[in-house]
């Protein structure tokens, strides 16, 4: 019963953390356009966090804040920005009898909610970039580690060690923009150009339905980086000089594929025997001299060290914060491009995830800790800056569209058309959240397994029943 309670507090603490999370993220989008357009002088009308009726509410100076029942987004009414339209999708308030503004004042004030996303976005990087921890900076090589000999990608002639370079033409930097452009293709078949021994060859190799819209490669699992984690005390490991963070690169002299690699040349050696073993540690390579011990009671020869790197989630393939925020921005218009696409437009739509994806995700950085959640977090807000500068009415960037062309031409968009093609924008935008809802749920839920076919966590290593090297 005790263990069931603590279950189920544990779930409504991530959820409500989760709630707060990306509620501090519309905040800070809202604010944006609520700061500077009381800097300009708008009139502010509404700040609401959430839509629908209101929870809670305060008045002052003119101005109601309030939390929406419905706690997905956001608004400031601004009835001088779009007096014909957002003021009806936003609480009816009439825009009528206000004085006009300047076009420029309202592409600062349209600008300035995705610019605060994208300074938050900067200020979490670099506290992921200064806080010590091994959660973000751990590339997972586009490198196959094993696979199965009965598989259908064995059959097409791709072999252990192979390092994929592209996906149909697309060229993949690590293992989770593999799976990607593999999730993407709607074909029963990709053409990958693989490297081996110096060598490229072209490969099409079959792709299999894992469910939940995810497309994969099977029978195929990754390299590891070989990046030491915890030392035992007294162990060979901490005798040869191996400290956290190191990466193996030679053993011998031979190249070291990844952590599987790595504890397979344990396993090759006799008890007494001493191994050259070449490491990165922090950009450079030390020579160490390592003797593996046989272990009694796993009836294997081991080292004392565990597996360590990052969780290998997506928001934190990367310690830099540019390369944070780079990574951020590329990923979300790789989508975008894909739903533009018509070969990838029906694979990119079922890999969508909607309000109940971002809240799952965001349990699930909760559970892994203080660095994945601010990597998360940052995630959310560029793709939320990203998205809302899209040129399409209803979203700032279409605000900004309009306010140029009155700005360029000195001519008013005709009120009425402006907020016919809000309205309608609007309802294609509701639309669109109700399918990746529909694809939320018809997941399951099961968004942790989802994501586990896109990049396998490092952390599942340590869980399978055969001991790893630190046990």
């Amino acid at each position: 019963m005790l263990d069931f309670l603590f279950s189920a507090w544990t779930v409504f603490y991530s959820v409500v953390l989760a709630l707060f999370l990306f509620g501090v993220t519309v905040f800070v989008h809202e604010f944006g356009h609520f700061i500077v357009a009381r800097k300009k002088g708008l009139v502010v009308q509404t700040f609401s966090i959430g839509f629908g009726k209101a929870i809670w509410s305060w008045e002052k100076d003119g101005i109601v804040y309030k939390i929406g029942w419905i706690p997905f987004g956001g608004y400031v009414a601004l009835p001088q920005l779009d007096p014909e339209g957002m003021d009806r999708l936003q609480g009816s308030e009439e825009g009528e009898g206000f004085p006009d503004v300047s076009p420029w004042k309202k592409i600062a004030v349209a600008f300035a909610g995705p610019l605060c996303n994208i300074l938050f976005a900067i200020v979490l990087s670099l506290a992921i970039w200064l806080i010590p921890g091994d959660d973000a900076g751990t590339q997972v090589r586009p490198l196959i580690g094993t696979i199965e000999t009965n598989s259908a990608a064995y059959a097409s002639g791709l072999r252990e060690g192979d390092e994929i370079l592209s996906v149909n033409g697309t060229a993949v930097n690590n293992w989770y923009e593999f799976s990607v452009e593999t999730l993407l293709q709607s074909s029963d078949s990709v053409a990958l150009t693989v490297r081996a021994d110096g060598i490229e060859k072209e490969l099409s190799v079959p792709v299999t339905d894992a469910g939940g819209g995810a497309r994969i490669v099977d029978g195929v699992s990754p390299a590891l980086p070989c990046v030491f984690g915890s030392v035992s005390d007294d162990s060979p490991a901490e005798r040869a000089g191996i400290e956290k963070g190191d990466e193996a690169l030679l053993f011998n002299g031979a190249s070291i594929l990844g952590w599987t690699h790595f504890t397979e040349r344990i396993q090759g050696m006799e008890p007494g025997e001493t191994a050259a073993l070449t490491i990165d540690r922090e950009g450079e390579e030390l020579e160490l001299s390592i003797a593996p011990e046989y272990n009694e009671e796993y009836e294997r020869m081991m080292v004392g060290v565990q597996l360590g790197g990052g969780s290998g989630m997506p928001w934190m393939l990367y310690k830099n914060p540019i390369n944070q925020l780079k990574y951020d921005a590329l990923a979300i218009v790789r989508v975008l491009q894909a739903l533009t696409n018509p070969a990838e437009a029906p694979q990119a739509a079922k890999g969508l995830g909607g309000p109940l994806a971002i809240i799952e995700m965001f349990m699930i950085a909760i559970s892994m800790g203080l660095l994945n959640t601010l990597g998360f977090v940052r995630f959310i807000n560029i793709n939320l800056a990203i998205l809302n500068l899209l040129p399409i009415p209803v979203l700032d960037g279409g605000h900004i569209v309009f306010s140029l062309w009155h700005g360029i031409t000195r001519r008013k968009v005709n009120a009425k058309m402006q907020a016919i093609l809000i309205q309608a924008c609007a309802f294609l935008l509701i639309g669109a959240m109700l399918l990746v809802t529909f694809n939320d749920l018809d997941r399951k839920l099961h968004i942790k397994e989802f994501f586990g076919k896109l990049i396998p966590a490092q952390s599942e290593v340590l869980d399978e029943p055969a001991p790893v090297e630190g046990e």
